[in-house]
Parts: C-alpha cells; structure tokens; sequence
C-alpha cells in the first residue's frame, strides 16, 4: 500500500518538528540490530525506521515488529552518530511511517540538513561544542 505524497510529507515535518521539540527519536530494536524494510522504490535499498512518537512506533511494533523493544535515541546522537554512519553505509531513514511501512524515504544527509533548519542557532552552536568536544577527546 501507498502513502500518498501529501500524508508522507506531512508525516515528515511532524517527524522534525516533533524531535526539535522533545529531543528524542523513537526506534524499534533487536539483538543491537534496528528494524527495516526495503526501499518502495528499490528492493536492494535498505530503510531504518524513527519515529518522533512512542505511540507511532508501538504501531509498528504491533504489526509485525512484536519481538523488537521500543528504543530512544537522542537528538545529538540522531545528528551526529546515527545519520552520518547511515550514510557511510548507504541506508535511508524512514520517519514517522505508518503500521503498513509506508511514508517517506530521505537520504540521511539531507534529513539532517533539514532537521538543522527547524533547529535554534543557540542549539545548533551548542551541539557543535559538543561534537567538537568529543573529537577532541579521542
């Protein structure tokens, strides 16, 4: 089943307004591994699923996903871990799909600029100190 264009969208920006807001992206884990799916668009594509409520992601759990536990990640981490290491390894981020696996596919790249403009400058500054705190450490 298809999400139409508009519905996906929309499911989008309250993905990035949502996790702006809380700070904190849902997804369902396994043994250290993140649910998926293929691509709609490329069956060698694989998409990691987030979701910017807990009550999206239980949807997905209950369909198909009972053995994967809720899981949080934070924002910082989303931005500064999460996307990068998704992209190196050419995945796709699926955000606030629907318990038939639809919505949009984003490049993580692009997801994280776009996330970055619904973000405060003060933040953003902020978790540049951090990032560049911890690349100083190691």
């Amino acid at each position: 089943m298809w999400l139409d264009g508009a519905t996906a969208k929309n499911n989008k920006n309250i993905f990035i307004k949502r996790i702006v807001e809380s700070e904190t992206i849902f997804y369902l884990s396994k043994d250290g591994g993140v649910a998926n799916s293929v691509s709609n668009d490329d069956d060698e594509c694989i998409i990691l699923m987030f979701w910017s409520d807990k009550a999206y992601a239980k949807r997905v759990q209950a369909n198909g996903f009972a053995s994967y536990e809720i899981s949080e990640i934070m924002l910082f981490d989303f931005l500064y871990r999460w996307l990068p290491g998704m992209t190196n390894d050419n995945v796709l981020a699926g955000v606030n799909w629907n318990q038939e696996l639809c919505g949009r596919e984003l490049d993580p790249f692009e997801l994280r600029e776009e996330i970055e403009l619904q973000m405060s400058s003060e933040r953003l500054e902020e978790y540049d100190k951090i990032y560049k705190s911890l690349i100083n450490s190691e």
